[in-house]
């Protein structure tokens, strides 16, 4: 019998014999007893009947697709390592990501690889408007994506209408919406000038409706230029592929599709005080070449003043232009437009109509009366008709109604058989009668 070996001796020939054939094992199972408060993460991978110590050390962490979690079913890969002091086998993760998320992106890059081949992807895009005045957007009520969207437009251009076409942002009902919100912006009807389609962030399966056919082929044939901002900077959809413009967030969506109005009132003060330096130079160069003249014998001239007024016509000019001005006038525009609406609601509730509604009801009481005659009328032809069908009629001229045991009438002599009984009916009573057969000669 070999002599025993210590424990450490043990684990250490346990070690050098298990780790080179698990250096990259890849498993699949459960996440459970999560721990990333240290420096490190650690974890337990199990299955029904078994479980298996994890480890993501603090130099892979920044590596990883995805931050493991507990209750989640992921794919791991890392290669198995044993403590020999503790005695314990742990799987060093370095690659971390959902279960089935590598069936989605192989399904993902098929998808690509086809509409690319349709040409989706590669078509011209097309110019955003500079100052569009009306954006339709597509996205689901009471998100975080619409409300940056409003948030950055207000700030930015408070002036542009916005048309909201509500879809849901995932599930089944995502896609159908969807295409219905963008054939229904597009339409010319609205005034739309360009298309936001935006949605906050979320994992490769929340974001997969984005990646329909049906929904990309739409967002490349739309009428209108689109720019997306669906998910996070790091999530790419097929959709973001075809539009004309792609935004990492919906917020930076907004900013693209609307001008600032801090930058814009700035410019415009720099481009009005280059105006007015530039027709200063030119005034002081005229002065010059005036008082050039004036010393070679003519009167000389003071500074230009037709010059100066051209020059104070054009700060009133500026005036006039300024954005404040053009608010101020769509105050007042919005100030009438609620006057005509007071107007309006006060007509529908009858105020205004009052006259043409006694008229209609001076005029209906003849239709009505008239209308109540002629239905009277065909209703004495139709008793007079039905009067005349009633089987009963002539027995008040002294006909008798004859019927058989069964209650069938009995119109000819060949129907009657001796000994059987008949029904004779008079107009006031009824009779029963067996006839007997006829006599001869």
């Amino acid at each position: 019998m070999d002599a025993p070996l210590s424990v450490k001796r043990l684990l250490e020939q346990i070690k050098a014999r298990l780790e080179p054939p698990f250096a990259a094992v890849c498993v699949v199972g459960e996440v459970s007893n999560f721990k990333g408060s240290g420096r490190h993460w650690y974890f337990t991978l199990k299955e029904e009947g078994a479980a298996l110590q994890c480890a993501v050390w603090a130099g892979q962490q920044r590596f990883l697709a995805h931050t493991p979690a507990n209750g989640q079913r992921v794919v791991l890969k890392g290669s198995l390592n044993l403590y020999v002091a503790g005695g314990s086998l742990t799987l060093a993760v370095t690659h971390c990501e959902p279960a089935g998320q590598g069936d989605l992106q192989a399904r993902l890059r098929q998808l690509e690889a086809e509409l690319r081949a349709e040409g989706l992807f590669d078509r011209p895009k097309r110019p955003l408007p500079r100052f569009p005045r009306k954006l339709g957007v597509v996205a689901a009520l009471g998100g975080a994506a619409l409300r940056d969207v409003l948030e950055v437009t207000a700030r930015r251009a408070p002036g542009i209408d916005l048309l909201i076409a509500p879809a849901a942002a995932q599930g089944e009902r995502c896609v159908p919406e969807t295409l219905l919100a963008l054939q229904e912006v597009q339409d010319p009807f609205w005034g739309c000038e360009a298309v936001l389609l935006v949605r906050g962030g979320g994992s490769l399966e929340d974001l997969w409706a984005f990646n329909d056919p049906a929904l990309v082929r739409a967002v490349a044939a739309c009428r209108l230029p689109v720019v997306t901002g669906v998910g996070h900077e790091i999530d790419t959809t097929l959709v973001d592929l075809a539009a004309d413009r792609r935004a990492a967030t919906p917020s930076q969506a907004a900013e693209l599709t609307t001008p600032d109005r801090s930058a814009l009132a700035a410019d415009l003060q720099r481009r009005g005080e280059a105006l007015a330096a530039k027709l200063a130079w030119r005034l002081r160069g005229f002065e010059t070449t005036l008082n050039l003249l004036t010393d070679r014998g003519l009167t000389r001239a003071e500074p230009a003043g037709p010059a100066r007024d051209q020059l104070a016509a054009l700060t009133h000019r500026l005036e006039l232009a300024h954005p404040r001005r053009r608010l101020d006038q769509t105050g007042a525009r919005l100030a009438l437009l609620r006057q005509r609406l007071a107007h309006a609601a006060a007509a529908a509730a009858g105020e205004a109509d009052l006259p043409r509604v006694r008229e209609a009801q001076r005029r209906l009481a003849p239709a009505i009366q008239r209308a109540c005659q002629g239905r009277d009328q065909r209703l004495a032809v139709g008793l007079e008709r039905l009067k005349g069908l009633d089987p009963t009629g002539p027995l008040g001229r002294g006909f008798v109604l004859v019927r058989d045991a069964e209650g069938r009438p009995v119109t000819s002599a060949d129907r009657v058989v001796a000994g059987h009984p008949l029904r004779l009916t008079w107009r006031d009573g009824e009779w029963t009668a067996r006839p007997e057969a006829p006599r001869e000669g």
